[in-house]
């Protein structure tokens, strides 16, 4: 919910999300993006940490009734990302060890 205090607040969509996280009841989502179960991955991190908006990789979100997959979730995609900020590409960064 930390996104939707501002974005699309009185959507419908949104205000049944509200009452999930109210009721601290899980999400019945409908997965768009998908990483291996061995592949850590935090919004918090990308977002607060890193300064990546929301944008960059879901696109004008704001703006739609539903996101859609706008950026390629595999390893390489994701390399190339940390390449072009500058940061780790160390396996221990995103796979858990093993």
């Amino acid at each position: 919910m930390g996104c939707h205090v501002t974005v699309k607040k009185d959507s419908a969509s949104i205000q049944k999300l509200a009452e999930f996280a109210k009721s601290k009841q899980p999400v019945p989502w409908v997965k768009v993006y998908r990483v291996p179960d061995y592949v850590w991955f935090s919004h918090e991190l990308h977002n607060k940490e890193a300064g990546i908006e929301c944008t960059e990789c879901h696109g004008p979100v704001s703006e739609r009734e539903v996101i859609v997959k706008e950026k390629a979730t595999s390893m390489k995609a994701c390399m190339d990302c940390h390449d072009k900020r500058k940061a780790s590409n160390e396996c221990d960064v995103c796979h858990d060890k093993r």
